[in-house]
């Protein structure tokens, strides 16, 4: 079964980022004891515990420029390679570094004490910086062509040459950051034929090897360390004496939604067979997690009302000055359980946004929605007193966000599993809203139903902190926001 961590950090993004913290962590050490560049410390002495302490700040440095590279998408694979982006999207992340670095250094004065930070040397500082984003550039078409011209991966055989098989080939094609590579495809006696001049067939991903008869050979001579079983009908067409033979050589035996789920972050809704998810791992509620769980809510919701509270006063000034009508806005919504609730938030629309049309999705430029409202719904601002329904247990920080009852009632009919989402209590942000923009069609919400019910089926503390630190970015670049 896929795990956690597979997924918020596969193996290959997972050897970028360490190797990164390495470089950068070097390039600011030796700009801080080398002589004539660092005037004062401890220079390069790994026999004086001094030395050791400026590693330690030169370490946090990297973590900071670290956070800068994901912010811009730079661990992203399907941005990351595109090189004409890359030095643009560098010299945005060395900006916000310094604009980091800085806030840190007023912070915690003592903590981010280096040789070259003094005042009559920070251009040696500025320098560093830049020094380290050449040094990651270079560093990173050299990653990509060692990792991509050779094929450096786990190789992975696809049982299975139909559409479900091909899709797969060509979904772990298109994440090379997960560390796999697919040897082909193994064909059943009821796989489709492919059309004899089908471009598929000419890529290496897509090319069909063999039998099924002949799985464990083909799986022999390809060096392949798993296998997984993406059949169109598994029913009396399973190659059982095969595939026991591959799992009793060494190999790894899978089912595609375990894969799928590793590398997409999400659930296979559509082609998911019901005992996955009954003799599947995950979906666990434990008592001390879930009391861990509502604890943080607690204290996260009291700070952030305390913390927001100025800025929430002008926000209802605002909102009576725009347009008529109350400051907040009261919504019915369906919690855990299918308990109903009235969801609380700044008014963003006009007050009478509903009464021709009835309840409707929010749609891209909505004219219902008034001048200040748009500014609160790209910034999130909106969303601040639904603290107040965390507070009162009806939601949680994180979750799946809470629908509308005649909307559920809805996509109920259309979406299968879609109830499994209100098994946990709804959140102010969640695991579809960092990856999947404002949904607002049947289409979108069984697509947001894949993420909800990955989350369901790993929620813990370590994932809910990941969730609200992509939430973090979400907010400063305005996505997905209508």
């Amino acid at each position: 079964m896929p795990t956690l961590r597979e997924q918020i950090i596969p193996r290959r993004k997972l050897l970028l980022m360490l190797s990164e913290t390495l470089l950068i962590t070097l390039v600011q050490l030796l700009g801080n004891t080398l002589p004539y560049i660092a005037t004062t410390g401890p220079g390069f002495d790994p026999d004086n515990p001094a030395f050791w302490w400026l590693a330690l700040r030169c370490a946090l440095i990297a973590v900071l420029f670290q956070i800068a590279l994901s912010y811009n998408d730079l661990y992203d694979w399907k941005v990351a390679q595109n090189r004409a982006e890359l030095p643009d999207r560098l010299l945005h992340s060395a900006g916000y570094a310094v604009l980091m670095l800085a806030v840190a250094v007023l912070v915690f004065p003592s903590l981010f004490e280096l040789p070259v930070a003094d005042a009559r040397l920070q251009w040696k500082l500025f320098l560093l910086v830049g020094l380290s984003f050449l040094v990651l550039w270079a560093w990173r078409a050299a990653f990509h062509w060692f990792f991509y011209r050779w094929n450096f991966g786990e190789r992975v055989l696809v049982l299975g040459a139909g559409p479900q098989g091909r899709y797969l080939a060509g979904l772990i094609r298109d994440n090379p950051f997960s560390g796999f590579e697919v040897v082909g495809l193994v064909r059943t006696d009821q796989d489709p034929e492919a059309a004899p001049d089908s471009a598929d067939d000419e890529r290496p991903d897509h090319r069909v090897l063999g039998n099924a008869r002949e799985l464990l050979r083909i799986a022999a001579e390809r060096r392949a360390a798993r296998v997984v079983v993406a059949l169109e009908e598994r029913r009396g067409t399973l190659p059982v004496t095969e595939l026991l033979d591959c799992k009793m050589a060494g190999m790894h035996v899978e089912e595609k939604e375990a894969m799928y789920e590793r590398i997409a972050g999400k659930i296979a809704v559509q082609s998911l067979r019901p005992s996955y998810l009954i003799f599947g791992s995950g979906f666990a509620k434990h008592r001390i997690a879930g009391a861990l769980k509502r604890l943080i809510d607690v204290a996260v919701s009291l700070v952030g009302l305390v913390l927001s509270a100025p800025i929430c006063v002008v926000v209802a000034i605002l909102i009576r000055l725009d347009s008529p009508g109350p400051v907040f806005f009261k919504q019915e919504r369906v919690g855990q359980d299918g308990e109903l609730f009235q969801v609380i938030k700044f008014r963003t629309m006009r007050n009478d946004a509903e009464a021709r049309s009835g309840p409707v999705w929010a749609q891209k430029q909505d004219a219902r929605v008034t001048r200040i409202g748009r500014f609160l719904r790209v910034s999130r601002i909106d969303e601040i007193p639904q603290m107040i329904n965390v507070l009162t247990g009806h939601m949680s920080f994180v979750g799946p966000r809470p629908e509308r009852p005649m909307f559920v009632e809805q996509l109920s009919r259309q979406i299968p599993y879609y109830p499994l989402r209100h098994t946990v209590k709804p959140g102010l942000t969640g695991w579809a809203q960092v990856n999947y923009p404002y949904g607002a069609s049947v289409e979108d919400a069984a697509e947001k139903l894949r993420y909800d019910l990955y989350y369901v089926k790993h929620m813990g503390p370590l994932f809910d902190l990941n969730i609200i630190l992509r939430t973090v970015g979400v907010i400063l670049f305005g996505k997905g926001a209508r």
